[in-house]
């Protein structure tokens, strides 16, 4: 009987280690599925694998044949789900999405994300080291890169659709890189604060701002335009719709270049102060504006091809435009405030290089008029120095008088001599 009672414990303590092992071997079959269904969760420290890992206070978990998911910094979490996903953290408070076939999304820095859902083969990194409040994020299409890089404070970056598009963000604070749809777009926005590179469909186009502060570089529509911004305060560079379009601010405060419908044009700023340039239909125009210390300087284009319309250089308030002509150049300045323009003509040239105006062959002030006005005062001097003619009758009379004197001289004298 001693036997059989010492006999119990033993059984039920087997058992009990039996229930305790089998638990364990069930909870690790929770955190590491088999790899025939490839599937990995590690949480916390625990479960973690050559395809999932984690630190202790942080998630993965990937879903998918060769899907990939590490948190490797502190209060991370990535998610990859889709076959060859991949989903990376590293420093701290970030979160890394990637939700497509071979698809990758990344987040680093503090307070960092990085989202790609849905469409294949794309790549986000949201931030990197130094990085503070750093969004990248990709929505569908294929193909595309969007990124975030190290350094800078609320930088931004996004797709959304299309295909081979590449969205880039770089350094310092507040600025932001956008595509939506389109294939094939360049958007990137590097240095400076509280800058924007954004483009609104159309394929090829490379929207670029470089440095500077509060700069918009936007393409809506059309194909393969360059829009550019390089440095300078609040400058706006923007087409809208056609193709080939060349846009350019270099530096400079709060100056404008617009393209509004047609093909082919070039609008640039250079520099200066409030300059404007901007395009509206017509193709293979040349419209610049500005200058170096240039200010308040304004050209237009409205309609026609093959003009050349310029306002500035280093002068200041000064205008240049065209209206429904081709083949027309136009030039004002340096001035100041000269204005020059066509209306309605083809192939002309109208300058105006000091105040005043030049339109057509309209001309007032400036060195043409006070010739014009010099060659009109020597004419009238010329009429009032002149006698006046009498009329022919009173000419005649006055030549039948003058011979009856004479006639009656004549006969005095002869009566005397006798």
């Amino acid at each position: 009987m001693a036997t059989v009672r010492r006999s119990q414990p033993q059984g039920l303590a087997a058992l009990l280690a039996a229930a305790v092992s089998g638990g364990f071997l069930a909870s690790a079959g929770l955190w590491s599925a088999p790899p025939a269904e490839a599937t990995c969760l590690s949480a916390f420290g625990i479960g973690n694998s050559a395809s999932c890992s984690s630190t202790l206070f942080g998630v993965a978990f990937a879903l998918g044949q060769g899907a990939e998911a590490h948190a490797d910094g502190f209060f991370g979490a990535s998610f990859a789900i889709g076959n060859g996903a991949s989903a990376t953290t590293t420093d701290s408070f970030t979160l890394a999405s990637a939700v497509g076939e071979s698809s990758s999304a990344a987040a680093h820095g503090f307070l960092g994300l990085g989202l790609s859902i849905g469409g294949n083969a794309n790549t986000v990194v949201a931030g990197g080291s130094g990085s503070v409040l750093t969004l990248a994020s990709n929505w569908f299409g294929n193909d595309n890169d969007v990124t975030v890089q190290a350094g800078g404070l609320w930088n931004r970056a996004g797709n959304y659709g299309g295909t081979g598009n590449v969205i880039t963000t770089q350094g310092s604070r507040f600025n932001h890189s956008r595509s939506i749809f389109g294939n094939n777009n360049e958007v990137s926005t590097t240095g400076g604060y509280g800058n924007a590179a954004q483009n609104a469909f159309g394929s090829g186009n490379q929207v670029i701002q470089t440095g500077g502060t509060g700069n918009l570089a936007k393409n809506f529509f059309g194909n393969d335009n360059p829009v550019t911004i390089t440095g300078g305060y609040a400058n706006f560079a923007r087409n809208r719709f056609g193709d080939t379009n060349e846009l350019t601010i270099v530096g400079g405060n709060r100056n404008l270049a617009s393209n509004i419908v047609g093909t082919g044009n070039q609008v640039n700023v250079s520099g200066g102060l409030f300059n404007r340039a901007r395009n509206a239909g017509g193709s293979d125009n040349q419209l610049s504006a500005g200058g170096a210390n240039s200010r308040f300087n304004f050209v237009y284009n409205v309609g026609g091809g093959g003009n050349d319309v310029s306002a500035g250089g280093p002068g200041s308030f000064n205008a240049g435009f065209n209206v429904l002509g081709s083949d027309n150049t136009v030039k004002a300045g340096p001035g100041p405030f000269a204005l020059a323009g066509t209306v309605f003509q083809d192939g002309r040239t109208v300058t105006k290089s000091g105040p005043g105006i030049a339109i057509n062959n309209i001309r007032i002030g400036g060195n043409l008029t006070v010739r014009q006005r010099g060659d009109a005062e020597k004419t009238a001097q010329a009429n009032t120095d002149k006698p006046t003619r009498k009329p022919a009758a009173e000419r005649l009379g006055k030549k039948h008088r003058n011979e009856e004197r004479r006639a009656r001289r004549s006969a005095t004298s002869s009566d005397a001599g006798e």
